[in-house]
């Protein structure tokens, strides 16, 4: 799907009617890649920096290998770096397999700086 503008993005928002639609958020990573669209992005997400579905989500879009290579996991990493600290720490077995990963940019906290708090 080929979107010049965050008005052409935003009926596809992923969080609808209280639930998570993973194809339309699978379509917001994949646009958070895109400059002219990431700080509406950004903005849509920051509300729920507190969500574990949401973490849980973003997850399953990093740790899948189907989706291997795709900015979805890109955008996956970065918000979930983003996420509230309490919510990853309920998800940490999930964010330490996501660390193991060798490829840096598929990490949520790059060298695993500032896991401290883990």
């Amino acid at each position: 799907m080929y979107i010049t503008s965050f008005e052409q993005l935003a009926p596809l928002a992923p969080f609808q009617n209280g639930h998570w639609n993973q194809e339309h958020l699978y379509q917001y990573l994949v646009h958070s890649c895109n400059k002219n669209l990431s700080s509406e992005i950004d903005a849509y997400f920051a509300p729920f920096c507190s969500d574990r579905a949401l973490a849980e989500l973003l997850f399953s879009f990093l740790l899948d290998d189907d989706y291997d290579g795709s900015d979805s996991q890109m955008g996956a990493a970065y918000y979930l770096r983003r996420m509230d600290r309490e919510v990853l720490r309920s998800c940490e077995a999930l964010l330490r397999k996501a660390q193991e990963n060798e490829v840096f940019w598929k990490r949520p906290f790059p060298n695993d700086e500032h896991l401290q708090w883990l």
